[in-house]
């Protein structure tokens, strides 16, 4: 490794200025501003908010397609439209791309706290719930419009985040834990362990991303002083704030997810959804049992492509014997082929009766062996062509019945760590 780094390191530009002009923005993070490219200010920090844009349309797709409540539409898209901001923001430094930035983050946990707080409440709660977030977002946005101050957007972020997981716990303890024990205590604790795991590693890739950020702002000098030695590619794994965005990214993410799993089970949808997700491995998501439903069909279509095989197998032995028989036997042996039943009908006539008789015969047809043999062979061909494509079949039939059997025991494993 020591003589494979240096071959692959890159300088930085030595320009800093950019496409965008200086920087007008009341916040400038540790990244030097266009050390990498004229086009982008804070290379790094812009493309890890690409986090954002999988799991924002990753889970957008999924409220879509598997009918989850409308709210999370919204929360989605404010966790997309954050992400947006943000590569607008740290691709200009400037100061209306910040807004783009920050306000989104304020709205996003705004409609979060809503789908928390108003949960099975009364029309009009949720309505003075709906009416007093807005009014604390518009407060947010104007007082920091006018004051300018990161800290207090940093502030009042972080207390409506902490608020709102606070409220979620007390729900899943207070309120889903009873219910889920009422229906059914075994799958009632896997689902809170599988949510407490849940709600845990968001929280942890949050308070994660929020140390490293830190430790980016303290030790920033020292930091590129350390980048500037190693250069690119390597020095891309220090920047702090890029850390910030994917490990808040993948936290929010986990937080929203958190959520719909725990309003669908408070709407006893246990039983008709599943939480897939197998910790710090797989992207959780909350899907319909089809799984389950793909690996009985599997195995039903299983037993009948095995059945098929099996009379193509016979099939091609029983013309391969053939063909071995009359290999054997002189060119000009008489051969005769079976091309199928045939019916013949006989009048009879007497006195005063006329009887019709139906004859169901079999009938032949002599080929010359050569020509027999031919027709053998291509057949022998047909037979193995579709033996093949019948063999993988089932072999994709088997692989998807044992692929769905071991997401199942990951997930309940999962659920039981």
């Amino acid at each position: 490794m020591e003589f494979f780094i240096p071959k692959m390191q890159v300088p930085y530009r030595e320009a800093r200025s950019g496409l965008w002009g200086n920087p007008t923005s009341t916040l400038n993070w540790c990244e030097e501003d266009y050390n990498i490219t004229f086009y982008c200010a804070e290379l790094v920090n812009t493309l890890t908010n690409l986090v954002f844009m999988y799991l924002g349309f990753k889970g957008l797709r999924n409220v879509f397609k598997y009918g989850h409540s409308k709210i999370f539409i919204l929360a989605f898209l404010g966790y997309i439209v954050v992400g947006i901001g943000s590569m607008a923001f740290h691709s200009t430094l400037k100061y209306e791309m910040q807004l783009a930035d920050e306000l989104p983050m304020i709205y996003t946990v705004c409609i979060m706290a809503y789908a928390t707080f108003s949960y099975n409440r009364p029309l009009k709660t949720q309505i003075l719930i709906a009416t007093g977030l807005v009014g604390l977002a518009a407060f947010i946005t104007i007082y920091y419009l006018h004051a300018k101050d990161p800290v207090f957007h940093q502030v009042a972020y972080g207390l409506l985040t902490l608020s709102t997981i606070v409220r979620g716990f007390y729900v899943m303890y207070y309120k889903l834990k009873p219910a889920l024990c009422k229906r059914n205590p075994v799958q009632g604790e896997l689902i809170l362990k599988q949510m407490w795991q849940l709600a845990t590693s968001g929280i942890a890739m949050f308070l994660t991303g929020f140390f490293l950020w830190n430790l980016d702002n303290i030790f920033c000098k020292h930091i590129t002083t350390t980048k500037q030695h190693l250069q690119l590619p390597w020095s891309v794994v220090l920047e702090g704030h890029g850390w910030w965005h994917i490990l808040t990214g993948a936290g929010a993410y986990h937080l929203i997810l958190w959520r719909l799993w725990s309003n669908k089970c408070l709407d006893g949808g246990e039983e008709e959804f599943v939480l897939d997700w197998v910790p710090m491995r797989t992207v959780p998501q909350v899907l319909v049992r089809e799984i389950e439903s793909q690996a009985i069909a599997a195995q039903q279509q299983i037993g009948l492509v095995r059945a098929h095989l099996a009379s193509k197998q016979r099939e091609m032995r029983l013309a391969q014997l053939t063909r071995s028989e009359l290999s054997s036997l002189p060119p000009d042996t008489p051969v005769y082929e079976g091309v199928g039943k045939m019916c013949v009908f006989t009048l009879q006539s007497g006195t005063s009766i006329c009887n019709l008789l139906l004859t169901l015969s079999l009938r032949f047809v002599g080929l010359p062996a050569p020509e027999l043999q031919d027709k053998l062979g291509t057949q022998i061909k047909d037979i193995e062509t579709e033996t093949e494509a019948l063999g993988k079949r089932l072999h994709y039939l088997e692989t998807t019945a044992k692929n769905s059997q071991e997401h199942i025991e990951k997930m309940l494993k999962g659920g039981q760590a």
